[in-house]
């Protein structure tokens, strides 16, 4: 039977053969992408902690970040993408979808709250943790399948701690060449190569949290080696290269202005050639953190392309909190096992370019976050900045949407409050514009609002200040002495969030801006450090709390709020009690 013959149906002429044929060839592949599209998306979460706004090479920094970059260059890069100002606080909102304060004053994952794994797996998902925790609980016990990683805030990078745990039973820290983050890079490879080959056809979700490049700052020298001597530069000239290169790539544009550097913090040109030497190692330690983190991530990657799996998977990568700038404890050679070395403000400055102050504040430098969006079979790569707010409360309910999943009603016999976040897919498959919401920041006592390119911030004591993002990215110009009626406007925003029943605020003696530390000398000696005791506790914290009830006050208001501060003092070694939810 000839080409152009079927046997008890009508003979094709070539031409009509040649068409269909085409046309099959044509439908076989879009078939195969709408099965693709079917398909749901594997998932992996990148956190790193306490990293600069502008330490990766994609935002301006002079860090080797190349495989970062890549993501970068393939997806999509948020420039006003949210955090919690802290350790605690972001992985509270990550892993539970709720801001800190919903559920408690202390800044911790609740029980009572659905996690993060729990969520995705009951979406036919195999779920994996690694990393740092530093919630309640054990990951191993709140949804996730297999995990590598430490419970605490942080660890020592040379030397672990007793808390590491693999699948639910205790790990040892090996005495000899054990380095953190390439042993949480290590496990990660692992275990996406062991449930590829034992559960090929379940996607799995990844929560990988680097703890680089968290103090005490420690690295592999031949990684420091890379970076010595670049910073002799000093902080001044670093951070105006780094905003040049921001502009360059469209990151900052116009209403993006670099501030001037703080009074506390001395001109590089003052330093000795021995303290500049010294600040150089400092800052080379940091960036070879960095540096290595980039490499883990780039074995991650090399990964997901051998097992032919990269293109329907959606790599999310972010930060928990804006630079540290504390320099508060010291102990050992720098750089050495057991030693607490931490960057310091005057390059926590830097690694912030150009945003204002620093973790623990709810300024941008605090609460700004680079973040990545990667995946290849459904995100066009961009190369404009996205600039729509986003938070890391939206992270949740975007994976509940793209898992097919739902976030429970009931979870352990208690009504589960609904999130207060909201699904960013459609920015990432369709470039949409989304509506305008306002957004809530506190932590301690700083406090912020974002609404409709606003924004209302209070840091250290300091009066509120009022900014418009659409012409002051960078928060330099504070209005709130000429637009009285627009701070008055967002005051009113700040009463009302105060006064609803799930806001508990926890509120205590405040703190100064950081002061620079000037010690050089890598032998453990103490400098001011970053945290200052306050002069009037008590009234620090009435003040605190007149800022949380949405309040301004004047000069007068100041001193009389002042006076009533003034009273019978605690006796030696006895502590008042600190203000909790809506009281001092």
């Amino acid at each position: 039977m000839s080409a152009t013959e079927t046997h008890g149906l009508a003979p094709l002429s070539r031409r009509q053969f040649l068409k269909m044929l085409a046309a099959g060839a044509l439908l076989a592949p879009l078939a195969a992408v709408r099965a693709a599209d079917a398909r749901k998306p594997n998932i992996i979460i990148i956190l790193t902690d306490d990293m600069g706004f502008s330490d990766l090479g994609c935002y301006g920094g002079e860090v080797n970040t190349p495989n970062i970059d890549k993501l970068a260059d393939g997806g999509v890069k948020f420039s006003q993408f949210y955090n919690g100002g802290k350790c605690e606080p972001s992985r509270a909102a990550l892993t539970t979808g709720h801001h800190w304060w919903t559920h408690s004053p202390n800044v911790a994952v609740r029980k009572e709250s659905p996690n993060i794994g729990e969520v995705i797996r009951s979406a036919g998902y195999r779920t994996m943790m690694v990393g740092k925790w530093h919630c309640e609980g054990v990951p191993f016990e709140r949804g996730f399948d297999r995990h590598f990683g430490f419970m605490g805030g942080g660890t020592d990078y040379l030397l672990g701690d007793e808390s590491f745990t693999l699948d639910g039973k205790p790990w040892k820290v090996p005495q000899n060449g054990f380095y953190a983050t390439t042993a949480l890079t290590d496990y990660a490879v692992r275990f996406i190569r062991e449930e590829n080959r034992a559960h090929p056809q379940m996607p799995f979700f990844l929560y990988l949290a680097y703890n680089a490049p968290h103090a005490p700052i420690e690295a592999r020298s031949e990684d420091v080696a890379k970076y010595r001597g670049k910073y002799l530069k000093g902080w001044d000239t670093l951070r105006k290269e780094r905003f040049e290169r921001q502009k360059a790539l469209g990151l900052a544009g116009p209403g993006w202005h670099l501030p001037e550097r703080p009074a506390g913090i001395p001109a590089w040109e003052t330093l000795s050639d021995k303290e500049k030497d010294f600040q150089d190692l400092r800052m080379a330690t940091y960036a070879a953190m960095v540096d290595c983190m980039d490499q883990g991530v780039g074995a991650v990657m090399r990964t997901l392309d051998e097992l032919g799996i990269r293109d329907n998977t959606l790599v999310l990568f972010l930060n928990d909190n804006g630079a540290s700038p504390n320099d508060r404890v010291r102990g050992k050679d720098f750089s050495s096992p057991g030693s607490s070395w931490q960057v310091g403000v005057a390059w926590a400055f830097v690694s912030n370019t150009p945003l204002k102050y620093y973790k623990r504040t709810q300024h941008s430098g605090g609460v700004t976050t680079p973040c990545i969006a990667s995946w290849p079979a459904v995100i066009r790569p961009r190369k404009e900045f996205e600039d729509q707010p986003c938070h890391i409360t939206d992270i949740l309910p975007t994976l509940i949407e793209l898992t097919g999943g739902s976030y429970p009603v009931q979870f352990g016999g208690k009504e589960q409050p609904p999130l207060p976040g909201r699904s960013f897919v459609p920015i990432l498959k369709n470039n949409e514009v989304l509506p305008q919401r306002t957004l809530y920041f506190s932590l301690f006592n700083n406090m912020a609002i974002v609404d409709h390119g606003w924004r209302l911030v209070t840091a250290y004591g300091q009066p509120w200040q009022l900014y418009d993002l659409s012409n002051d990215r960078t928060e330099t110009h504070d209005l709130a002495m000429t637009h009285p009626e627009k701070l008055k406007e967002m005051l009113a925003l700040q009463r009302a969030f105060f006064e609803r029943p799930d806001v508990r605020l926890r509120l205590q003696s405040g703190e100064r801006e950081p002061a620079f530390a000037p010690v050089f000398k890598a032998d453990g000696s103490k400098g001011p450090g970053a945290k200052e005791d306050v002069e009037d506790p008590d009234f620090s914290l009435l003040l605190a709390k007149a800022r949380a009830e949405g309040r301004q006050l004047s000069a007068s208001e100041l001193e009389t709020l002042r006076k009533s501060s003034t009273g019978p003092q605690p006796a030696p070694g006895k502590r008042k009690n600190k203000a909790r939810a809506k009281g001092p």
